[in-house]
């Protein structure tokens, strides 16, 4: 027996079916979205780990007074490797990367606009943790990315 239904019910039931479907969808995109950003979370946690690793570099940090510090200490080692004396010597950032130790490559500000990027290795407690000037790069600008060199 079919049984017959006004316009009106039949307006509702189009309507109520339609939000159902629509409902359906927003659910589904909504999970693919939240899927996709778990991805994208893992990889970035991947990444991080991977410029953690034994001879990966970190990524750019601000330096801060323990860079400043490193700095101050090698800062007459930098001026004879450069023939230069320099009025200022300030760490805007570094990197650092593990090896047998840990190699520093420091932004220092060394005047108005001017830049240089530097060099340090700091050996292991065992051994003393000595600070070794390795190299400097002249006529850097705030810009540059501060790579191994």
């Amino acid at each position: 027996m079919a049984r017959k239904f006004s316009a009106l019910q039949s307006a509702a039931v189009i309507v109520f079916l339609s939000l159902s479907l629509s409902i359906r969808v927003s659910q589904s995109v909504s999970i693919k979205l939240s899927e996709f950003q778990i991805k994208s979370d893992l990889e970035a946690v991947r990444l991080k780990r991977m410029s953690q690793l034994v001879g990966g570099p970190s990524g750019v940090k601000e330096a801060d007074a323990e860079i400043q510090d490193i700095l101050d200490k090698t800062k007459a080692g930098f001026e004879d490797e450069a023939g230069v004396k320099f009025d200022e010597f300030t760490a805007i950032s570094y990197r650092s990367q593990v090896v047998a130790g840990m190699n520093y490559f420091i932004k220092v500000k060394v005047g108005t606009d001017k830049y240089v990027h530097v060099k340090v290795f700091k050996s292991l407690p065992h051994a003393g943790e000595t600070l070794e000037v390795k190299n400097i790069q002249l006529n850097k600008s705030l810009e540059d990315d501060i790579s191994n060199f």
